[in-house]
């Protein structure tokens, strides 16, 4: 089975699930139609794709047809998830999960919501999903003083096959990381590129989705549109991702100087940042051509470095300076405040033991030397 792409008669880019043969996995043709109908964003569909294709590559090697499915058989499939090499006659003695718990988690939705889909438009007696979620009463949540008595309690969703997901700690760079890397960019538009990330905190989809016209430069401000899905396959992630994003006079020289020497007459396109070499030079910037440069950024200064720790280092710089939840939640984007409280109203080591410092006198006791103890 293969992940196949495609171009629309409206010129937006889809994928489909072909069999060997080359022709379509009809259900997991019809689950995507609905999904883009219903107005899903193109990586939400090509992740569909690809998880529906380890679905149907597992259910081939066991020999199951998609209809006839139990509990049992999707517990298994997890398993399988986890270790897809424990079928073999030989395996490594040290077997290492190939998908991390989040991922095995979002594979393991995206079937339950394939089934559930089935399920509705008749094409299951009974709905595998529904049975392996349980709803409870809103748990006394980390947050529960803060919103108690405020919103009311609701039943939650708790879905009784899944894996337990470490709680990661945000990946960020130093602010003195951040000037080696864009010190190593060789050229304006790269330097731009990273200076708006970082002080802006939007995600790079967003970036590559920015057209001339959304710079206010007068009023230093930057707005975030929804444009569909465009020609550098960039989109908007979520209805919650168009906003205003303020910014400082220095970032906005900068996009002035790199506007004058990159974009003129002739430049095909209205996007902000476009290719500035070879035959496609002047072409809206893509996904492709920022993960190169990332590449090119890491090699060069030795430092990690991604789009997304751009943002999480300049959301929890605004969180640590002091900003409030919802301001916090109205810069990055987010649709739901759970999301920004969650990820960034929390404090660093750092400032755990700088608040210590601040407390330890009263921890001291008046009393005997240690030494009189002895």
């Amino acid at each position: 089975m293969q992940v196949v792409t495609v171009s629309t008669s409206t010129g937006q880019t889809r994928y489909y699930l072909a069999n060997d043969d080359g022709t379509p996995v009809e259900p997991v043709l019809q689950y995507l139609k609905f999904r883009d109908n219903g107005g899903a964003a193109r990586n939400t569909l090509r992740l569909g794709c690809i998880f529906l294709k380890h679905y149907f590559t597992y259910l081939e090697k066991r020999g199951l047809r998609w209809q006839a499915v139990t509990i049992d058989d999707l517990a298994d499939f997890l398993a399988w998830l986890k270790y897809p090499r424990i079928d073999e006659k030989v395996i490594p003695l040290n077997l290492e999960p190939k998908y991390r718990a989040e991922t095995i988690n979002a594979i393991l939705d995206t079937v339950l919501a394939f089934y559930h889909y089935e399920y509705l438009r008749g094409g299951l007696g009974n709905d595998v999903s529904e049975r392996l979620v349980r709803f409870i009463k809103s748990p006394h949540g980390a947050y529960r003083s803060f919103l108690d008595g405020i919103a009311d309690r609701r039943r939650t969703k708790r879905y009784l096959l899944r894996l337990p997901t470490p709680k990661h700690v945000l990946r960020t760079v130093t602010k003195e990381e951040v000037e080696a890397v864009m010190e190593a960019c060789i050229n304006i538009r790269d330097y731009f590129l990273m200076y708006l990330l970082f002080e802006t905190g939007m995600r790079i989809g967003e970036a590559l989705s920015l057209w001339l016209e959304d710079f206010d430069i007068s009023d230093r401000q930057i707005r975030i549109v929804d444009r569909g899905e465009m020609e550098n396959l960039a989109e908007i992630k979520t209805v919650s991702s168009p906003r205003t994003l303020d910014c400082t006079d220095d970032l906005m020289e900068v996009f002035t100087e790199y506007i004058c020497y990159f974009h003129t007459e002739s430049t095909p396109t209205n996007h902000v940042f476009v290719k500035i070499q070879g035959k496609n030079s002047g072409k809206a910037m893509n996904y492709a051509d920022v993960d190169n440069l990332f590449r090119q950024i890491r090699r060069k200064t030795g430092i990690y470095i991604t789009p997304h720790m751009f943002r999480h280092t300049s959301l929890s710089m605004l969180s640590s300076a002091g900003w409030e939840p919802e301001l916090l939640r109205k810069r990055a984007g987010h649709k739901n405040i759970y999301t920004t409280l969650n990820t960034y109203v929390h404090p660093s080591e750092e400032e755990v033991t700088a608040a210590f410092e601040e407390a330890a006198e009263r921890f001291r006791l008046p009393g005997k030397e240690a030494e009189e103890c002895l």
